[in-house]
């Protein structure tokens, strides 16, 4: 009933050019990713959906996608929108997007990452049409040579937050072997958010109700000291729920560190793995008294 209702409701927002050119055709794409949704279908609805963000004229009723693809989301968490499996040589694809808010400033950064049977050559997320999202981008493999099982990490710093749209996510062996997929990054306000209360403090905030289907949302919370020009990680702890709000006291020597609190929401689009973080940090200063 709420997808019968999301779909009347836009008719009336609609501007009228776009309604034209995509709700009267009967069979256009955008119709044919309702139906498929409203019959569970969600591999065909998500073919359509990509099909319509292709479109020059999809930009007026781009908030409708968008709510669209996040309904779907509600069925399992994105597990069936895509029923292909990776070939055999690629174990895991995880594209992670984080905002970072650090005092006076905010930062933005994507990651791919990627573990595979073959040696990467080159990975990369494209916004469609074939536009790269970030001229300020590294590529660098984390594995030994000998490991059976190699993994790899491309890394972009961004100027603002990942808009919702269509994106494409290319990955390249040596062999010249290669696999693509395409990505839809949606927009929603975080389920659970968190912010400091206090110079020690933070704050969890619980914004919506959470999907059922998807995993819990994950806080991590870690220090790091700055030795010769580096930040070198000397503590960290993860929780899936009973999120704490403080550290705990005599978890380290006392000094002078940085402190980071994440909060990430994971969903799925078919295997691949998708990852939202929201990252906040501060100095952190640990007296002797303490």
């Amino acid at each position: 009933m709420r997808l019968k209702a999301l779909l009347l409701g836009v008719l009336a927002s609609t501007p009228i050019s776009a309604a034209n050119t995509l709700w009267f055709e009967n069979n256009s794409p955008l119709i044919q990713a309702h139906k498929f949704l409203l019959n569970n279908d969600l591999p065909a609805m998500f073919v359509a959906l990509v099909e319509v963000w292709q479109q020059d004229k999809n930009q007026a009723i781009s908030p409708h996608l968008n709510e669209l693809f996040q309904q779907s989301l509600q069925v399992d968490c994105g597990k069936s929108l895509d029923s292909r499996p990776f070939p055999e040589w690629l174990k895991n694809v995880t594209v992670r997007a984080i905002d970072t808010q650090s005092p006076g400033r905010d930062s933005y950064r994507a990651l791919i990452e990627v573990s595979s049977r073959k040696e990467v050559s080159d990975i990369s997320l494209t916004r469609w049409v074939q536009k790269s999202i970030s001229a300020d981008q590294s590529f660098i493999s984390l594995s030994e040579e000998d490991s059976p099982t190699k993994s790899y990490v491309k890394r972009y710093n961004l100027n603002s937050k990942i808009p919702m749209g269509l994106y494409r996510v290319d990955i390249t062996a040596k062999d010249q072997t290669s696999w693509s997929s395409w990505l839809v990054f949606g927009e929603s306000k975080a389920k659970v958010s968190i912010r400091w209360q206090s110079k020690d403090q933070w704050r969890v905030e619980r914004n919506a109700l959470l999907n059922k289907h998807c995993p819990l949302p994950k806080l991590d919370a870690s220090l790091y000291d700055y030795v010769d020009g580096q930040y070198n990680k000397v503590w960290g702890e993860s929780y899936e729920s009973d999120y704490p709000t403080s550290l705990e006291s005599n978890i380290v020597p006392p000094d002078r560190y940085v402190l980071a609190v994440s909060m990430t929401h994971q969903r799925w689009q078919g295997p691949i793995i998708v990852e939202q973080s929201q990252i906040i940090s501060k100095t952190y200063d640990i007296s002797v008294e303490e």
